[in-house]
């Protein structure tokens, strides 16, 4: 249940006057001092806004913040019985450019002799009545400090609401609209570029401290005993809106029953702690605003919640996991490689989600698209594929970090600025309700006062059958929230400037309801005090009545008078606007990533929320961070491109014409599996040709595979095959192949193999005729030897036979010419040529 701070320290919060320096002397208006010090600080008036009965009280310091000492100091009250007329006069007057006040009011001496850099408190008073004050209006006040030859030392001009004497007081309806926004923080999923996010969301960080002020209620950012990754479901991806915590101590949150909607609180959201610990406090957990069916919180001022979903995934990537954060981002743009530090999962980041969603299931969350992309930009330059994945990835992000759903009904285009076609765009993704700034649709040029809110728009084909409105955020309260508000007397000055412009813009004779929306903007940065004093002053200013955003609505179209010019796109946006140059360079990044996307096998697109943070609206001003960015981005892709790769083995030595070699493939990526393409092909397809192999496989991730080639060589030598990965489509997703060298070497063992068979042959064929050959010679020999028996051993034939050399003779003739003849089979040698030639 929301609470507030006690009525003193509310009234310390809203006790403060616009601080304007006065125009002072040349001799004091350099300090000599090293140190900023205001001559003249209001620390407290009271009350915040007066009546007829009230009695005005001023304190503060006054410091001599010269050279010398100062002699018989003063402090005074000077003002004027006549009211501002119209909200340009406020700026003119706290300038101290304008008229000067000139009613007298009380006046105190501080002190006979000031020295250099000495401080003396004061405090002043008077009845309200006593000033004399006309009706109800926002009066100019002026506190100066003199001395005593009337010089003056500081002077701060602010405003003094004054009700009137009366109960009938105007009033106007505030819209508070509470942003949890940051710029994009990271390059690539797992590197963020700084650790500003880290000391954000921390106890004491500016979106912890907007998220309490908002809430209302004193938050536990005390981790406790849970495992937080696992109670808020970090290492999951929700199909569904997951059910808030419940916190049922200072520490620790619990999944509730009911599922919460934006709209809609629940119920358990109730049961908060005091002072962040222990049991829960029975008082505020009961509540007055919870009966009858009201949900728990009702009670404080109501707020929108105005959220960034990059920023949300930043948030939740901070509290995951391990990451990466860089020392000097912009080290990149030099080609040099930026120091990385390994930080764990950040606690802090954990115990602002489950804050987070406790606090914002109680009220209504709108969104932007994601990092706030630059709609306008990419309509403008044909990138609408980016544009629809901003907001489809916008709202699975809110989901993914609250739990809960944004109301689609809204739009927050970014900057608060949209042509026709982001408006179109928007309209065509469901949302009637257009958060815009006040140069989107400025006041009619006839109009003197402050119109509503609320400003119709003209109907989109394809759009939601609701008719479609503006909801203009106010830039007078944007620029009063602005205000410093850290320095010795900011916040009193800015909360009295805040009731003083919601005073005048109350007191308008506009005619007919009004409302007034509050917001910021994205990139606030207030004080606790100045943050949660304006939602106090919202509900304690009799002229101010708080309004929930979702129930602002149209007038009936009888009862609306046209104040508010037609839909406007100022000329100065189209050249902030992100150049058609930056975006070229980002979509040279996108086929990087669409190159990586292909060769997924869940046609997953992990890099699509990288692409849409370089596109958001913040890197419109900031050229060098943007260009670092992207390089990390692209070097990023091409990294998870290199994890997929053919891992090179030894060179490959074929010992026979034929063989197969394995190429190994490794898919490196932790989270992905992948489906590629094997493609291998020979320097010279002559010498060493490739058979047929199975070239598209799947890897799981960091998983690895053999895909084994079959070769075949026809001449001994060295060759090379080159092997490279390819996506489905036949695209290299690598500049560079692998080279495999090929030796091969089997091809003369194999010709030794083939001559030796061959003599075998030979010899085969040869030995029959040789055996034959030498069987006739040795019967030749035979029978000469007998016939030289038959002559008595004397070398002389018998009688009546005749000699038988002459036979043997020829018959030997005649062999050897049978085997010298052409066509036969003789011996043969080697000539001089290396010839087979006959020998």
């Amino acid at each position: 249940m929301r609470r507030f701070a006690s009525a003193a320290a509310v009234m310390a919060m809203t006790a403060g006057l616009l601080p304007t320096p006065a125009a002072l002397s040349p001799a004091l208006a350099e300090p000599e001092n090293d140190e900023s010090v205001e001559p003249l600080v209001i620390e407290r008036v009271t009350p915040d806004a007066v009546d007829s009965d009230s009695t005005l009280r001023v304190s503060g310091v006054v410091t001599n913040t010269t050279a010398g000492g100062v002699e018989d100091v003063t402090v005074r009250i000077r003002y004027s019985r006549h009211p501002f007329s119209g909200r340009d006069e406020l700026d003119e007057f706290a300038s101290g450019a304008g008229w000067q006040p000139n009613a007298p009011g009380p006046d105190e001496d501080v002190a006979d002799t000031l020295a250099p850099d000495g401080s003396e408190e004061f405090s002043l008073s008077v009845p309200v009545e006593d000033l004399k004050l006309s009706s109800y209006g926002v009066y100019p006040l002026v506190i100066e400090a003199l001395d005593g030859d009337g010089e003056r030392l500081g002077a701060q001009y602010t405003f003094l609401p004054f009700t009137g004497e009366d109960d009938d007081v105007p009033s106007v309806d505030i819209a508070w609209v509470w942003p949890l926004m940051a710029e994009p923080q990271r390059a690539d999923d797992d590197t963020f570029l700084g650790g500003a996010l880290s000391e954000s969301v921390g106890e004491d960080g500016r979106l912890s401290r907007l998220l309490e002020t908002g809430a209302q209620t004193d938050l536990a950012f005390e981790a406790g005993d849970e495992d937080l990754v696992e109670l808020l479901g970090l290492d999951e991806e929700p199909t569904e809106p997951t059910p808030e915590p419940e916190r049922t101590d200072g520490a620790t949150a619990e999944p509730s029953d009911a599922e919460p909607t934006g709209d809609e609180p629940s119920d358990d959201a109730s049961e908060e702690t005091a002072d962040g610990g222990g049991e829960a406090d029975a008082e505020t957990s009961s509540g007055d605003g919870a009966e009858d069916g009201d949900p728990a919180g009702a009670e404080g001022v109501p707020v929108t919640w105005a959220v960034d979903p990059g920023t949300l995934d930043d948030i939740v990537r901070l509290a995951r996991d391990s990451h990466d954060v860089l020392g000097d981002p912009i080290a990149v743009s030099d080609g040099s490689d930026p120091a990385r530090e390994e930080h764990q999962a950040d606690l802090a980041a954990q115990v602002w989600l489950r804050e987070a969603r406790a606090v914002l299931a109680e009220d209504t969350v709108v969104a932007t698209p994601y990092a706030s992309s630059d709609l306008a930009s990419l309509l403008r330059n044909g990138m609408t594929a980016d544009a629809a994945a901003s907001v489809e990835i916008g709202r699975d992000a809110v989901l993914r970090a609250l739990g809960l759903t944004a109301d689609e009904s809204f739009a927050l285009p970014p900057n608060g600025l949209m042509d026709d076609a982001v408006y179109e765009f928007l309209a065509a993704e469901g949302a009637h309700r257009f958060l815009v700034d006040e140069a989107a649709k400025p006041p009619a040029s006839w109009l003197s006062t402050t119109p509503t809110a609320q400003a119709a728009l003209r109907p989109v084909e394809g759009g939601p059958e609701e008719e479609p409105f503006a909801l203009v955020a106010d830039q007078g309260l944007a620029d009063v929230l602005a205000m410093p508000s850290r320095g010795p007397g900011e916040t009193e000055l800015a909360l009295q400037r805040f009731a003083a412009e919601t005073a005048m813009i109350a007191g308008e004779n506009a005619g007919g309801e009004r409302v007034v929306v509050a917001y910021p903007g994205p990139d606030w940065n207030p004080s606790d005090e100045l943050a949660s004093g304006v939602l106090e002053a919202s509900d304690s200013l009799p002229w101010l009545t708080p309004e929930r955003l979702a129930d602002v609505e149209l007038a009936d179209p009888d009862d609306r008078e046209t104040t508010r010019q037609p839909l406007t796109y100022p000329n100065n946006a189209y050249s902030d606007e992100l150049s058609s140059t930056y975006l070229g360079q980002i979509t040279d990044v996108s086929r990087e990533v669409r190159l990586f996307n292909s060769i997924l096998v869940d046609d997953g697109d992990p890099f699509r929320p990288a692409i849409l943070r370089m596109e958001s609206v913040h890197w419109r001003d900031r050229e060098t961070m943007a260009g670092a960015t992207r390089t990390l981005v692209s070097e990023s892709v091409q990294s998870h491109l290199g994890d997929v790769r053919i891992i090179p083995g030894e060179p490959v030595t074929l010992a026979s014409s034929t063989g197969i070699t394995g190429i190994l493939v490794a898919n490196d990526l932790e989270d992905e599996a992948i489906h590629v393409r094997l493609s291998v092909y020979s320097e010279n397809s002559e010498r060493l040709s490739i058979g047929e192999y199975s070239d598209e496989f799947e890897i799981a991730p960091g998983a690895k595979t053999t895909v084994y080639i079959p070769l075949s060589a026809r001449i001994n030598g060295r060759t090379e095959l080159h092997a490279s990965l390819q996506n489905g489509a036949g695209e290299p997703i690598s500049a560079q192949a692998t080279v495999i060298p090929v030796n091969a070497t089997g091809l003369g063992t194999q010709a030794l193999l083939i001559s030796g068979i061959g003599l075998l042959i030979l010899i085969a064929a040869l030995a029959p005729r040789a055996v034959r050959k030498w069987v006739r010679r040795q019967a030749a020999r035979g029978a000469k030897d007998q016939g030289k028996d038959a002559r008595g051993g004397d070398g002389n034939p018998d009688d009546g036979e005749e000699p038988t050399g002459r036979e043997d003779d020829a018959e030997e003739g005649g062999a050897s010419a049978d085997e010298t003849s052409p066509g036969s089979t003789g011996h043969t040698g080697t000539d001089e040529d290396g010839n087979g030639a006959t020998k």
